[in-house]
């Protein structure tokens, strides 16, 4: 039990350093193209990913939820993990992209990166028949769709009228 819960504070310990990246970007005072930087937010992320992953499976507190349930949330973190890393390999890169993508996947889905975390957040925990991983998925999905919020304002400003009816067209 001590393991699970020393991962659901590093967990949380990566989402607020990502907040504490967005906040400083948003400022001014954090450069992304700064490589020292990226790699700070990549290994962030590893360690985000990683504490998730290993999390879920030791939750001491379980439901046994229905077996197509743990399917469809199996399929649910599959397929949001082909759809971050299809975002990824599309923009080639995490971050500094400098023109709006609306082709691909991006055709369809606004942010498919965030989309497939979401995936990911609910579908894990689900397949791993794990309550209290929901709950701690339910606060970092708040998160991604904060930064989801503050990234869809950041793109309004910048692309204005090509940025609104792209949106319009397109889901999440």
């Amino acid at each position: 039990m001590i393991t699970y819960f020393l991962l659901v504070g590093v967990f949380f310990a990566t989402i607020a350093f990502r907040f504490l990246y967005e906040h400083l970007r948003k400022q001014g005072r954090l450069d992304p193209r700064d490589k020292l930087v990226f790699a700070l937010v990549f290994l962030d992320m590893c360690a985000m990913w990683a504490s998730w992953s290993n999390l879920c499976p030791l939750d001491p507190w379980r439901i046994e939820f229905p077996t197509w349930l743990r399917w469809a949330g199996l399929a649910a973190n599959v397929l949001g993990w082909g759809l971050f890393l299809g975002g990824v390999i599309q923009l080639k890169g995490l971050e500094n992209i400098e023109h709006l993508a609306t082709t691909g996947l991006y055709a369809k889905i606004r942010h498919p990166m965030y989309t497939g975390f979401l995936m990911w957040l609910s579908g894990w925990p689900l397949w791993n028949n794990s309550a209290t991983s929901l709950l701690v998925g339910a606060v970092a999905a708040a998160a991604v769709w904060r930064w989801r919020s503050e990234e869809e304002r950041h793109m309004e400003s910048k692309y204005g009228q090509a940025w609104r009816e792209y949106r319009a067209k397109t889901w999440l």
